[in-house]
């Protein structure tokens, strides 16, 4: 179990609780989760069309034929949803960070180890475009917002854990390449 919090740009607080799998049975689990995909991938097809700002939760189950009971049920509104799907992503991510330590790095050498951060970075970037693609401070102050704090949180974590590092650049400049391009 882990939680991790922050203040984004907005003075909103995120706030991400990992656990592992309660008392469920697993055909509801399997209900449930296939309910949270469906909103989540309704709401990378409504940033097609819209900025998240614009999106409700009532087109958001509209498109996504859920109810608004349902959705609720899940999410305290659109804000939690976005941020569970970045906190999808950042598991991902991690996943992926240490399939590739594992394979190239089995050293640990923290050179190694900050290139195949940065890739897997990029790698979750590529992956998931239809969603991050909309998350520019122009088009989505809030999605950038969020975006931008998981890339300097991690990276800066990184750097934090490996002082041996010296970077050429700061932890908020390398976070604005990565979200900016």
């Amino acid at each position: 179990m882990g939680r991790t919090e922050y203040n984004d740009h907005f003075g909103r607080t995120v706030r991400y609780l990992y656990t592992g799998k309660g008392s469920v049975s697993m055909a509801e689990d399997k209900r449930v989760a296939k309910t949270k995909r469906n909103l989540k991938e309704t709401m990378i097809e409504l940033l097609q069309e819209m900025p998240f700002e614009k999106i409700t939760v009532t087109e958001l189950c509209r498109r996504g034929e859920t109810s608004r009971i349902t959705f609720y049920t899940y999410y305290e509104d659109k804000y939690a949803l976005v941020n569970e799907m970045f906190a999808d992503y950042i598991q991902e991510a991690d996943q992926n960070y240490h399939d590739l330590q594992a394979r190239n790095n089995p050293g640990g050498d923290g050179f190694i180890g900050y290139e195949n951060l940065l890739e897997c970075i990029l790698q979750l970037f590529y992956n998931n475009i239809r969603f991050f693609s909309h998350s520019t401070p122009e088009e989505n102050p809030y999605l950038f917002s969020v975006f931008f704090n998981h890339i300097f949180l991690s990276v800066d974590d990184y750097l934090q854990r490996h002082t041996g590092l010296a970077a050429r650049y700061s932890t908020k400049e390398v976070a604005a390449l990565l979200c900016n391009g």
